[in-house]
């Protein structure tokens, strides 16, 4: 082999061995919906600047995300609630919390302003069913919710309902944006969102007199904690991923303090 063909051989078979091993780093997140937002800015902020990792990113809610992981289908969960051994089997999972996402209690226009935190159970289980009984318009209560694997249900129904259900008879929705827009065009509507921001078109209702302030968001007492869960220990892709999405300041403009 000449000395001109036997350099460029190896220059050619040494770009193919690096273009062999740059496979990128794949790693699946799935779980709550209220946080995607942030991470497909998040995900695409580090895939830019840590190529080549890949990240995919998936719904279905909390408890689907926290099964999924724990049987090893996705590589990272997020969820808003603590897991259980019912959804991971016993699968030690190691977490890194996002921030805290403020829930939001939200009304048609014209409804009510403000409820006490009994008005707004015996609202969301269906024990009061129209707006009259707590100084509104003669109207049906009409209960938007999220499904049985939402991690912000599961809040909802711990600092709020005191364990209790949310009326059977709630309209379900899938998503922050869904809920927002079934109360906005139900004209009895009561839901609740996760967001830092308030919404459009709808009323934020003031609860026990208080009431969510976007300047101080630590005030308001209804909140979810947003966190990435991992199978322990986890490989260094999936560390460096939820350290990253973990601690990006950018997380205030999309409601994570």
């Amino acid at each position: 082999m000449k000395p001109g063909i036997g350099l460029m051989w190896l220059v050619a078979r040494g770009a193919a061995l690096l273009l062999g091993s740059a496979i990128p780093a794949h790693v699946s997140i799935m779980g709550s919906t209220s946080v995607l937002p942030y991470l497909r800015a998040a995900s695409a902020a580090f895939t830019e600047a840590h190529f080549p990792y890949r990240l995919t990113l998936g719904g279905g809610g909390s408890i689907a995300g926290l099964v999924e992981v724990s049987r090893g289908r996705v590589d990272m969960a997020v969820s808003d609630i603590p897991p259980t051994a019912d959804w991971t089997h016993g699968v030690p999972l190691c977490h890194q919390p996002l921030g805290r996402q403020p829930i939001l209690f939200i009304a048609h226009p014209g409804l009510v302003t403000d409820l006490s935190r009994g008005q707004l159970k015996n609202l969301l289980r269906g024990r009061i069913d129209n707006w009259s009984a707590v100084g509104g318009p003669k109207m049906p209560v009409t209960v938007v919710s999220r499904p049985l694997a939402s991690g912000s249900l599961r809040v909802v129904e711990t600092q709020v309902l005191d364990g209790h259900r949310v009326t059977p008879k709630a309209i379900v929705m899938l998503s922050n944006g869904a809920v927002m827009a079934a109360v906005r065009e139900s004209p009895g509507g009561l839901g609740f969102v996760e967001s830092g921001r308030a919404p459009t078109g709808v009323t934020v209702l003031g609860i026990d007199h208080r009431r969510f302030d976007v300047s101080r968001p630590e005030g308001w007492p209804y909140y979810a904690v947003p966190t990435l869960y991992w199978r322990c220990p986890g490989n260094d892709s999936i560390r460096t991923v939820a350290h990253y999405l973990a601690s990006q300041p950018f997380r205030r403009e999309f409601g994570l303090y």
